[in-house]
């Protein structure tokens, strides 16, 4: 008698789970003019409810990208266990290229006075 009283129950909740899911949907799709009840909350049993995500992701994807992450910085790790440490530069001109920089100055004002030495022709105003 239990039995058959289960089964009359499980058949009994899918039938109410089937018309909460119909009633949900007509409230969907009702228009504007007619009124709306309060929504029913459909209750589903655990191992048929399905996952309502809104994007992200997934726990499996979250772990293996996870992983992949602390594989990827072990390797890195492991890689350069002794970096060497480059001289940090801390800008300015090297020897070299003051001494090139005031060479073309030089030039640049020995042309400069050059030029202004010789008068030119100017047109004269009327």
């Amino acid at each position: 008698m239990a039995n058959n009283l289960n089964e009359v129950i499980k058949k009994l909740e899918q039938q109410r789970i089937g018309i909460e899911r119909a009633l949900a949907a007509l409230r969907e799709i009702e228009g504007p003019g007619l009124e709306a009840t309060a929504p029913a909350v459909v209750s589903v049993p655990r191992g048929r409810r399905k996952a309502k995500r809104k994007g992200g992701m997934t726990p499996e994807g979250r772990k293996r990208l996870s992983e992949a992450l602390k594989a990827r910085w072990a390797a890195k790790k492991a890689g350069s266990a002794a970096p060497a440490k480059k001289a940090k530069r801390r800008g300015g001109m090297t020897p070299e290229g003051r001494k090139r920089l005031s060479e073309a100055l030089k030039q640049r004002w020995a042309a400069k006075r050059a030029a202004s030495a010789v008068p030119a022709k100017r047109a004269g105003r009327k």
